[in-house]
């Protein structure tokens, strides 16, 4: 019999790596160091060998991984049920009903399973901006229920902490997105000025900072810098523009030659919870990071100019104007600063951490 084993649970692909929140998972279980299974459930690939397991589903919709839960819990289920000792962890950057429904059945029929559940932000803050009533209030209740009944739960900050508990009257773990520093080893150029957005327009918040980049940013940008594109990666864009480099989804490697040789990684958000992986990982690159408060939130800022943070959008064109025309002394300056972050968010020295003080 195992002594220990370890499920991490997603309800979205995580391989291949090409989301922030696929990244910081990934990140988070190569440097987990029990016996350990991913088990995903993905429209994407149908990859299944001794790390991940995958739930296959046609199209991304919500009925369709609801329909596949059964599937899901049933494999890991199968994996965990010879150990002595079994841990969950479920990865919340998904609507919380998977979460709940999976944490619902463990509760019940494997009631010694110790359930970890790691918030990627207050799902119901951003229910309540894009969704309907009804949802809203739905994944408000489950996700109530969801810190109620996982043995541990994280919050990614301490802001998000002291609202989870005003919200939830339920304490949570400080657990912050890190970086799996392995990933971080590729600098090469890429030779054409652009400014840069990482993130799926999918998401409500990327669409809406996305939109405003197209609309009020770029065509005054290109007055002044006629050759200056904007590239997006992440997937779901499907608009014309002539300034837009539109990648999609692309691999790792070539991320990080684009984020690293970017004017900036320009950030305008006005919405949105957790933090960004993406932005510390252009940290951790020594590119240029400009963004919002929001955008930047519970990112440690204490090393300054860059990364440059604007307490609003419309104060950004005039901080990327600035960044384009003195670039080389900002690049030297965010290439001195990547040390910091390297340390400060490496997923390593985080999980070793969080496993010493709650005794996992």
């Amino acid at each position: 019999m195992n002594k220990l084993r370890s499920a991490f649970v997603t309800f979205f692909p995580v391989n291949p790596d090409t989301m922030g929140s696929s990244a910081v998972v990934n990140s988070r279980f190569k440097n987990w160091p029990f016996q350990k299974k991913i088990f995903q459930i993905s429209h994407i690939n149908n990859i299944n060998n001794k790390k991940i397991e995958t739930v296959f589903i046609k199209k991304e919709a919500p009925i369709n991984k609801i329909i596949n839960l059964p599937k899901i819990i049933f494999r890991i289920n199968q994996y965990l049920k010879n150990s002595e000792k079994k841990i969950l962890i479920i990865e919340g950057a998904s609507w919380i009903f998977y979460s709940f429904i999976v944490i619902f059945f463990f509760k019940i029929f494997s009631p010694r399973i110790k359930v970890i559940y790691i918030s990627h932000s207050i799902e119901s803050e951003i229910r309540k901006k894009y969704s309907n009533k009804f949802i809203y209030f739905l994944t408000k209740i489950l996700e109530k229920l969801v810190f109620k009944f996982s043995n541990i739960s994280t919050s990614v900050s301490i802001k998000e902490m002291k609202k989870i508990e005003l919200l939830y009257k339920k304490k949570t773990i400080f657990l912050p997105n890190g970086i799996y520093l392995n990933n971080i080893n590729n600098k090469k150029r890429v030779n054409e000025d652009y400014i840069i957005y990482t993130g799926s327009y999918s998401y409500k918040p990327n669409k809406d900072a996305i939109d405003y980049l197209n609309v009020s940013i770029m065509p005054k940008l290109i007055k002044k810098f006629p050759k200056l594109k904007l590239i997006l990666t992440g997937g779901g864009f499907n608009k014309e523009y002539p300034w837009v480099i539109n990648k999609g989804v692309i691999n790792k490697n070539y991320l990080n030659q684009l984020l690293f040789s970017s004017q900036c990684l320009c950030v305008p958000l006005s919405f949105g919870s957790g933090t960004r992986i993406k932005i510390i990982e252009a940290l951790s690159l020594g590119a240029i990071v400009l963004s919002t408060t929001k955008g930047i939130e519970g990112i440690d800022t204490s090393i300054k100019n860059p990364p440059f943070v604007v307490n609003s959008k419309k104060k950004l064109l005039k901080k990327v104007i600035d960044i384009i025309n003195n670039n080389k002394k900002y690049k030297k300056k965010s290439i001195k600063a990547q040390k910091f972050f390297l340390q400060k968010y490496s997923m390593k020295n985080i999980i070793n951490k969080f496993i010493n003080e709650n005794n996992i």
